[in-house]
């Protein structure tokens, strides 16, 4: 005879307890949808030559604070197209995001501080090219062609909102 076996009841085998899903979305997931909005925010309410000129003129104030007062390179001739660059990116603020309108002063407003920008690069370049073309190395030289490339393009963003016509 067979004996019948001592088949023991199968336990339920243990379940891992799930974690808890993240409530929210991460702070990285956060931060790049504020950027997204904000961008967002910048291309509904500026056109294409306020944003090349904000661009330009954003560019120069990195190119200060990053070639100039970081890196101790000169860059700049003198400190005053920096000053222009932050009236600039302040005026275009201030006109569109309806703290003071500028009314159509606006558009002669901004072409002059962008072709200022650009002719501040250009004397640069002059100035560079006249004193035989010398940077102290390599980095200090992308720092001068940023800042000349920042000047052609406030030129082509101011010489944009200056032709654009608002009726």
């Amino acid at each position: 005879m067979t004996e019948p076996k001592n088949e023991t009841p199968e336990t339920p085998k243990e379940q891992s307890t799930p974690q808890p899903a993240p409530t929210g979305p991460s702070q990285a997931q956060q931060a790049s949808a504020a950027a997204s909005a904000a961008i967002s925010d910048v291309r509904a309410k500026l056109v294409a030559g306020e944003q090349f000129l904000l661009m330009a003129a954003g560019g120069i104030v990195a190119i200060y604070l990053i070639w100039q007062f970081l890196l101790d390179y000169r860059v700049f001739v003198d400190n005053f197209p920096v000053i222009l660059a932050v009236l600039t990116v302040l005026a275009i603020w201030v006109h569109r995001w309806g703290h003071y309108d500028f009314g159509k002063a606006y558009r002669i407003l901004l072409g002059a501080l962008g072709v200022s920008l650009a002719l501040f690069a250009l004397m640069s370049l002059l100035g560079w090219a006249r004193l035989g073309g010398g940077s102290v190395d390599f980095l200090h030289l992308i720092g001068r062609l940023l800042y000349w490339a920042a000047g052609v393009a406030a030129f082509v963003g101011a010489w944009q909102v200056f032709r654009t016509r608002e009726d």
